[in-house]
């Protein structure tokens, strides 16, 4: 071959452009901010032993996507117990639970407006466990962890124990 020939290929395949293509612009997606959840506690019930009552869980701002399951110590959760009557913290029981990973039917996408709803049992005091029963009346910080980004939301509610009604069989003799 000659050799003019092979650079005059080298410099056309130099200068030659390669494969195009037109690329439309791409749209920056923003992240959506996280939400702002909302929670309530409802008929609270405290027997001296556990804490129950219905939760509801909203959203203020942003779509709020949470395990619908509301599993107690995993999705909400007890942060503190304080005793009413000496306001000093209290030492309680928290029920480790590892539940399975939150499948897709799980999980709940929540707009503002939206509220969901479900019964809650926290066990806090065994007399046999803890050598000493619980106040009569206690302040609780609960802490609803939903999905990420969104941060964890907690609330505080006082309750006192409900005293048991007098025994009906026993009258005055």
């Amino acid at each position: 071959m000659n050799l003019s020939f092979l650079a005059a290929l080298a410099t056309s395949l130099m200068l030659t452009p390669g494969c195009r293509r037109i690329v439309p612009p791409q749209e920056t997606s923003v992240p959506a901010a996280p939400a702002r959840p909302l929670i309530e506690f409802q008929s609270p019930h405290y027997d001296g032993k556990a804490l129950a009552g219905r939760l509801l869980v909203g959203s203020e701002e942003g779509t709020l996507t949470l395990d619908r399951r509301l599993i107690e110590n995993s999705s909400v959760e007890v942060v503190a117990v304080l005793d009413c009557a000496t306001a000093q913290p209290v030492e309680f029981l928290v029920a480790d639970r590892f539940p399975p990973p939150a499948r897709e039917e799980d999980l709940l996408r929540l707009e503002p407006g939206y509220w969901f709803g479900t019964q809650v049992d926290f066990p806090l005091f065994d007399e046999q466990l803890n050598g000493k029963p619980g106040p009569d009346c206690i302040e609780i910080t609960l802490s609803f962890i939903p999905k990420p980004p969104t941060p964890a939301l907690t609330t505080t509610l006082r309750v006192s124990q409900i005293p048991a009604p007098p025994d009906a069989g026993q009258g005055p003799h």
